[in-house]
Parts: structure tokens; sequence; C-alpha cells
């Protein structure tokens, strides 16, 4: 059978037809490659309200990616870790499911992130908002990595550009650095220390610590003559010790922790001009100072003798507990001043007495010497049970030079007055 041909004028027909097809496969491919261009990465959802999935603190539930806005679309530039905390803020973009990061001009999509709870928040410990940032920063690689801490390389975030991030903590392989009030680590090989002023506020150099022993209810008699009966010299009224700490309070002074002075004296962190540390040791009438610290929102360190009582017994926010021995605090057993144990008893019972107070503790490494009495010996014997901060009396000032081992403090005592105290904690 014969193929019919064509006639002139079906080629030509049959050619517009080829063409007008092809011309439609071009505009497709031409479509796509537009629509490819301007997508997002995901695909927008008319029926989901994204304001729903917004939080202003929120925390990752699953490992994201972090994008820019580049030429109206969104491009990845990095990863976040599963469980990580950020701050968030609405832009237009939030309509598209997108949410900025806080003071950043980046961004995040609206899946597996939620709220973080008011009690996760208040549980969050931010001790590093009131250091005083060093004048340098580090400035990292083209992809900067972000730490969970100072001793794993848990990484937390990646963003592939570089940084000029204020330093303000300094490790010996990594710097802290402070994100949107986030606390995050960067090692220092994985970037350049560079000097740079990064604040104005002054830091101290040296700080006054406080050492309170019996504070009772001035609203208890009962309570009252049992603290004067046990030791007049050192029992002051709650009333009394609101007014040491309102001034402290009134005047802007931070308490600072334990882990504070630690870094301070380690030289890694800077603390704002007015600090000062208040310590109450023994572990007796010691609930209505907690009432006072609580009120006013102070941070005090006891120093618990183990046997006067148990660590829950003192639970409080605004309180720490470290050692004063578990049964160490006795006189008359060594030679000189009160007679501490620590400065003689054999070192097996000095180390087993000391682990049992850390035991209770929760591991504490800080100390502070019976009757403030201590020797070569004592402080050797410290050393070896795991004790790496110790306190005295002395009544001057911690500095940078002082030995951690025997740190001054200043003793309050019951005709100790506000303007003693506002003596002891000025800044020369």
């Amino acid at each position: 059978m014969k193929k019919k041909r064509l006639t002139k004028k079906g080629k030509i027909i049959f050619i517009i037809i080829c063409c007008i097809f092809l011309s439609g496969v071009s505009v497709g491919v031409s479509l796509l490659f537009v629509n490819k261009k301007q997508s997002t990465p995901f695909k927008k959802e008319e029926k989901i309200n994204y304001q729903d999935y917004f939080y202003e603190n929120a925390i990752t539930t699953d490992d994201k990616k972090i994008y820019k806005l580049s030429e109206s679309k969104m491009v990845e530039i990095g990863s976040l870790k599963n469980g990580m905390e950020l701050n968030l803020e609405s832009d237009d973009n939030l309509n598209n499911g997108y949410f900025k990061l806080k003071d950043k001009d980046y961004y995040i999509d609206y899946k597996n992130i939620e709220g973080l709870k008011e009690e996760e928040k208040k549980e969050k410990d931010t001790f590093y908002l009131n250091y005083v940032p060093y004048n340098e920063s580090i400035r990292t690689t083209e992809e900067t990595n972000l730490y969970q801490d100072k001793d794993t390389n848990v990484l937390i975030a990646t963003i592939k550009e570089s940084f000029l991030l204020p330093i303000t903590i300094k490790e010996e392989k990594t710097v802290g650095v402070v994100i949107n009030d986030n606390l995050y680590y960067v090692k220092r090989d994985e970037g350049k220390i560079e000097e740079h002023q990064n604040t104005d506020l002054k830091h101290t150099e040296s700080i006054a610590a406080l050492v309170y022993h019996f504070v009772y209810d001035s609203t208890n008699p009962e309570e009252k003559r049992e603290c004067l009966s046990a030791n007049s010299t050192i029992c002051l009224s709650d009333t009394q010790f609101k007014s040491h700490l309102s001034y402290l309070k009134e005047n802007g002074y931070y308490t600072a922790t334990m882990n504070d002075l630690e870094m301070f004296l380690d030289k890694k962190v800077q603390l704002p001009y007015k600090t000062t540390v208040i310590t109450i040791d023994d572990g007796y009438f010691v609930s209505a100072a907690i009432k006072v610290l609580e009120e006013l929102d102070l941070h005090a360190t006891l120093f618990l003798i183990g046997n006067a009582g148990k660590p829950e017994d003192y639970a409080s926010p605004n309180l720490e507990l470290h050692s004063h021995s578990y049964y160490l605090h006795y006189p008359g057993e060594c030679p000189g001043g009160q007679g501490s144990p620590l400065k003689c008893l054999p070192k097996d019972k000095l180390l087993s007495d000391l682990k049992r107070s850390r035991d209770q503790l929760n591991g504490s490494t800080v100390f502070c010497y019976p009757f403030f009495e201590y020797n070569d010996y004592a402080i050797s014997v410290l050393k070896e049970a795991g004790f790496t901060m110790a306190f005295v009396g002395g009544r001057k000032r911690i500095t940078l030079d002082s030995n951690k081992m025997i740190l001054p403090r200043y003793g309050i005592v019951s005709d100790t007055y506000v303007e003693d105290i506002a003596r002891f904690v000025k800044v020369d």
C-alpha cells in the first residue's frame, strides 16, 4: 500500500503545527526553570496559618536548615542541630512560613520547632550575661561552627559565612561568644583573635567577699533567743541583714557565684565593676537569710557543715551550697588557735570526711576552713581531696593575684552597719 504524499498546502500546515508544538515545549521548559529559580525550599500551604507555629522563644525538635534571603528567594546557608534554643522575630516572610532569627538576616522554616516553656526559660542559667565582654573578638573562617560547650565537640550550628564575634569567655582551646542572649563556643583554631572595641563598660580587678553566720527571724522571739544564746557576736536580725543587702541592691552590685569568682581568678572572664560575693558559714539560722535573698533577688553561698542539716533544707535559686567539712568543725583537736582538726588529723581521716562532704554536695570543689584556720598540711589535703578554691578570713579584698586556696573575706558581726558594708565593697 503506497503512502500518501503531503500536498504543498499540507506541508505548510504540518510545519506550522510542529512550530506551535515546539514553541509550547520551549515555553514549558522555560517556565519550569523560572519556577525553579523562584521557588522556595518547601511548597507554601495556603491552608496553614503560619502564625500558629511562630514563637519568640523556640527550640528545635530536629536538625534544621538555615536560609538567607537572596534575590527574592531563600538560599540554604547552614544548619542547626536538634535541641538548639532560638530567639525569633516575625517579618513579611512569616506569611510564607519562614521565621527570622532575631537581629540576624537568617531564617528557618516553620517545621520542627516548638515554643520554649516559661519554666524552661526560668531554669536556664544565663550567668554569662553578667560578664563584661572583652575588647577582643574572634574572626571565624569562611564557615562558622558553634559548639555547645567548652570541652566537647558537640556541634550545634554551622553557618557558611565568616563572623567577627565579641569574646565573653576565654578558655584554653575555645572562646565563649553570646549570640541573641545564648552562649556558644568557637574553637580558637577555627578563627583568629583580633582586638576590637566591643564595650565601654568597666570591669573589676578586685572583689570584696562578705561572710555572715547566723540570721534570725525578728518576728520570732524564740528563734532570736536561741540565736543570741548560740553566739551573740555573729547573730544578726533579718532586718539588719536586709539593710546590708539592700545597700548592695540599690547601688547596683552584682553578687557573684562561686563559678563566676573562680573564672575571674583564672582570668577567663571579666566581672562588672561593682561585684561582691556573699557567703554564709555553718548552716544554722539560715531560713530568714534565704527569705531576704529571694526578696531582693541576690545570690549567696552557704558553706555547710555536713552534719548541721540536709542540703534540701536550704534549697533556693538564690543560694548555692559548698563544703565546710562534714564533721571537722569542732575546736581543740590540734595545737594553736581554736584547734581545727583539719590542721593535724591523719590524712586518711581527713580525706574520708572531705569525700563525704563532697558527695553530699554533688561534688563541690569549693571549701571554707573551719574557724578560718589552715596550714600547709591542710591545703595539701584539700587539694588531694579535689578542692580547687577555699576561703578564710583576713578582712581584705580578693585580687587577681590572690591564692585560690586561701581567699580572704570580711567578717560581718552584730555591730556591722551599712556604712561598714559600703566601705568594704567600695571599689578603689
